[in-house]
């Protein structure tokens, strides 16, 4: 894992405490959804079940319906994925973030 702390692993561990949740697809992520759903227009929500670091990002495991409830899963950076900002996890999100830079592990990139 690319050098990470303990603690930082634990911490992306943690968040995993806060799955399946619901998240907006941005732009970019739903228009390759929606290319490979090769269906009518998608919704613009997914479920993020996972949430893991590859060494260089953090990102999520997300699935989404389309065409008569048939489920499709894609694995997405989490910068592509807006949280409810009230919501348990994006807070956790934030505080990773608040990290100093010196702090060891990876800062996740802003959410709006």
């Amino acid at each position: 894992m690319d050098h990470i702390s303990r603690d930082a692993h634990k911490s992306w561990r943690d968040l995993s405490l806060y799955l399946p949740v619901r998240a907006r697809m941005r732009p970019l992520l739903r228009r390759k959804a929606q290319s490979l759903a090769h269906t009518g227009e998608l919704p613009p929500d997914c479920i993020v079940t996972s949430i893991f670091e590859t060494g260089e990002s953090v990102m999520c495991v997300t699935q989404f319906a389309f065409g008569g409830g048939a489920r499709h899963t894609l694995i997405a950076p989490l910068a592509q994925l807006a949280f409810d900002r009230s919501g348990p996890l994006s807070k956790e999100i934030d505080l990773l973030r608040a990290r100093p830079a010196h702090a060891p592990g990876r800062r996740p990139a802003p959410i709006s």
